[in-house]
């Protein structure tokens, strides 16, 4: 599954451990979230899951997903090492929230929040998801 921004948030919700992944009839095999809110998980991951956030998103924030990749939520340890499966978590140093959106070539403010798009966050992007799902599929995928 891959979810962008409000998405990314359901993606995440659906392969973390806890009341909505376990309702799900249908079980996902992996997970990609592009830039999603990732404060209020602790990151006890069902499948290998990839989140993707710009450096500069102030709107989604990157922290919250830094502490949720590390095992870490707003009070400290939320998961024991190695507990759920792994999260890869890359980040791109100049992009901000909507990085892959070529709409927004020319930045725009939404509720405070600049979102612009990055060519080289986008692609980085891409790649980074074409590896992702090689490495969990295999090269010639079994989805």
């Amino acid at each position: 599954m891959v979810g962008f921004a409000a998405g990314a948030w359901q993606a995440v919700s659906a392969v973390e451990r806890g009341a909505i992944e376990q309702a799900s009839g249908s079980k996902f095999r992996a997970a990609a979230a592009f830039y999603p809110r990732c404060r209020d998980f602790k990151g006890i991951m069902t499948v290998p899951t990839l989140i993707l956030i710009g450096e500069r998103d102030d709107f989604a924030g990157v922290d919250a997903c830094r502490k949720m990749a590390a095992g870490e939520d707003d009070i400290g340890i939320s998961r024991q090492k190695g507990e759920g499966a792994p999260i890869r978590l890359i980040t791109f140093p100049d992009a901000y929230h909507g990085f892959d959106l070529p709409d927004l070539r020319t930045a725009i403010w939404r509720r405070g929040h600049r979102l612009e798009f990055n060519e080289a966050a986008a692609d980085q992007a891409s790649e980074a998801l074409r590896q992702f799902l090689d490495l969990t599929f295999g090269a010639t995928g079994t989805r």
